[in-house]
């Protein structure tokens, strides 16, 4: 289906759910079980098949044509049963018992009487920013194992009341009948995706029938059920807000969208460079976020956060409201919260000491070797810096920025020095140009608008990124009462619908083509080259790692690669995830796309087509 068509149908679901909300929930039922009723049917004939060929061979004998119709029959009735009982995986963490948090027990309960839910089962800790509860079928679907995951890291950077208003949300999607309904539906989503995903790579007949169906039947499902899926998010958030109060909500949601930036972005960023003087971390991470994510982030850092997640705009790629929708809704007005005093730590009691040393034991067990390769990159850019200081008055532009680099990935200070010594020996230097004007479009400083607009007049494939930042820095400048002229703005506009114009184009023609067609060398450096697996060391979801190089005829200047990346397990929600991360996260000055192993393509095919392998994480 093209992303057009899906979207068109969304509309009409949002338009459906709006005006007769309980007929548009029969609707999503009756098209809910169409989907199994195929299924269901295609089991049928094929044990019906069976049943014939076993009455033809009980009558005439054993032919040739009982054996080949059998095995057809009989392989179409185990890929349709193997689709009806979809497996979900345990969640993995720390079991909590009651024994262990009576306080965050007693907090359960009580949400759970006044939301008239389904017991909780089991509680886990894992070691997301996040929490969620999911749904674990057995027996075929007859009963579920009710399962609440609370992120080790939100336990540490929000007060109890703000958790148990975040838990209160999840608790709200199990609401009633119409909870159960919603929950149904998201298990059936994600099933059926887990279906599809299973016969994807199968090039049998049978499962190629069943594919067929799939690529037709789950972007329609998924389309027809998105309006419920989000409308079930605002009520999960009122329920919550009952319970707790608006306000609580409301700051809950604001130190999260902050703290969760500053989590993703700067502790691990802060963490890995203590390897420079580490050979193993003291504290270890998950001892140290008891203390660390309670303590506020920067308020340059918390208003420049909060200030990128109301600019979110809703998507349909995400069920979940954006944070500007979801603070309407609720009534309330956005801002920088009133930051939590005491962590969430305290409903878990004496067991905390435990659950860090659980979290940091595997944290280790599977980042020792990788801290120890990063450890061997740090002190190998420490001697780069030494190496280079002696030279100081006669190095080139390019070796200003490698000692800007190493600098970079040894301290928390400013490197734009380094980049401006750079460009006082080459102005139209592209890397020096592009990471300094990044520097101060993260300061706020104005001075950032002419380096800018050199950017994107000299080196047209920056030219968006130049854009991009101008109409940030504009916006943030005019955000802190700074006068800012129309002209320049609309300046700045047009210059940016230009390039997208041009990127779209670029891209397109880029993430077009197969991701092994004309494979070649990546053009590189090797400092890009060791960055990019400096930042695979740190996602340890990423088991391996591949790369090739493509040529885009429209934008001849830009190198463009293409990242094979193979999980630690296969799961095509966290691929997605991992790709989009890294694709935004990868310090990499062309275009980067990411492609999942085994899901995308094969191994084999992308070693036919010449791509290298750049990382091969180590197994304990």
């Amino acid at each position: 289906m093209r992303h057009v068509d899906f979207m068109h149908l969304v509309r009409l679901s949002e338009q459906a759910c709006e005006e007769d909300a309980a007929a548009y929930r029969r609707s999503v039922w009756w098209f809910a079980m169409f989907g199994y009723a195929v299924v269901i049917l295609l089991a049928a004939g094929a044990a019906g098949t069976l049943v014939v060929v076993a009455r033809a061979w009980a009558a005439h004998g054993l032919r040739g044509w009982m054996i080949w119709v059998g095995l057809v029959a009989l392989a179409l009735l185990w890929v349709c049963l193997r689709a009806l009982m979809t497996r979900f995986e345990r969640p993995e963490g720390y079991r909590l018992e009651r024994a262990d948090a009576p306080e965050l027990f007693k907090g359960l309960d009580r949400i759970r009487r006044a939301v008239k839910g389904p017991p909780i089962d089991v509680v886990m800790v894992d070691a997301s920013f996040n929490a969620y509860i999911m749904q674990r079928p057995r027996f075929g679907g007859l009963v579920h194992t009710n399962y609440l995951c609370i992120g080790w890291p939100l336990l540490c950077a929000l007060e109890p009341k703000r958790l148990l208003a975040v838990i209160a949300h999840e608790y709200g999607h199990l609401r009633g009948e119409h909870g159960k309904f919603s929950a149904w539906i998201y298990r059936t989503r994600t099933a059926w995706w887990r279906m599809y995903v299973t016969y994807e790579r199968d090039d049998s007949l049978v499962s190629w029938l069943l594919r067929r169906f799939f690529i037709w039947y789950i972007p329609r499902f998924n389309a027809r059920t998105f309006a419920l899926a989000r409308q079930d998010e605002y009520e999960a958030d009122r329920i919550a807000a009952r319970l707790c109060g608006a306000e609580v909500v409301g700051q809950a949601w604001n130190e999260i969208e902050i703290k969760s930036r500053w989590y993703e972005t700067e502790y691990w960023r802060q963490l890995w460079r203590r390897a420079a003087h580490q050979a193993q971390p003291d504290p270890m991470p998950h001892a140290e976020m008891v203390a660390r994510l309670l303590q506020p982030p920067p308020e340059p850092f918390a208003r420049e956060a909060l200030r990128q997640a109301l600019q979110e705009l809703p998507s349909y790629d995400d069920t979940h409201p954006v944070p500007k929708d979801r603070l309407a809704a609720l009534g309330l007005k956005p801002g920088v919260p009133a930051w939590s005093r005491r962590s969430a730590l305290a409903l878990l009691g004496p067991v905390v000491r435990r659950v860090a040393e659980h979290f940091d034991r595997e944290w280790w067990q599977e980042m020792r070797r990788d801290w120890a390769r990063h450890r061997e990159h740090l002190a190998q850019c420490r001697e780069h810096i030494q190496a280079l200081k002696p030279c100081a008055a006669a190095l080139s532009a390019d070796e200003w920025v490698e000692w800007a680099r190493c600098f970079e990935a040894l301290s928390a200070d400013s490197p734009a020095p380094f980049y401006q010594r750079a460009l006082a020996r080459d102005p139209q230097h592209p890397e020096a140009l592009l990471r300094l004007a990044e520097l101060q479009v993260e300061a706020g400083d104005a001075a950032a608008l002419p380096l800018l607009d050199r950017l994107q007049a000299v080196h047209p494939h920056h030219g968006l990124a130049a854009c991009t930042m101008a109409q940030e820095l504009i916006d943030r400048l005019q955000h802190d009462g700074q006068e800012m002229e129309i002209a320049l703005r609309r300046r700045w506009r047009e210059r940016r619908e230009r390039f997208e114009q041009l990127e779209q184009e670029a891209w397109e023609a880029f993430v077009g083509a197969h991701p092994c067609a004309g494979l070649g060398e990546p053009d590189w450096s090797e400092a890009d080259r060791k960055s990019v697996v400096d930042e695979l060391i740190r996602t340890p979801e990423v088991a391996t790692a591949w790369i090739g190089g493509q040529h885009v005829a429209a934008m001849p200047g830009r190198s463009y690669l293409v990242l094979f990346i193979r999980l630690t397990r296969r799961d095509e929600e966290l691929g997605r995830d991992v790709a989009r991360y890294l694709m935004h996260r990868l310090p990499f000055g062309g275009r980067l796309r990411v492609v999942l192993v085994d899901l995308d393509v094969g191994e084999p095919e992308l070693r036919a087509a010449g791509a290298q392998p750049i990382y091969q994480r180590r197994r304990r």
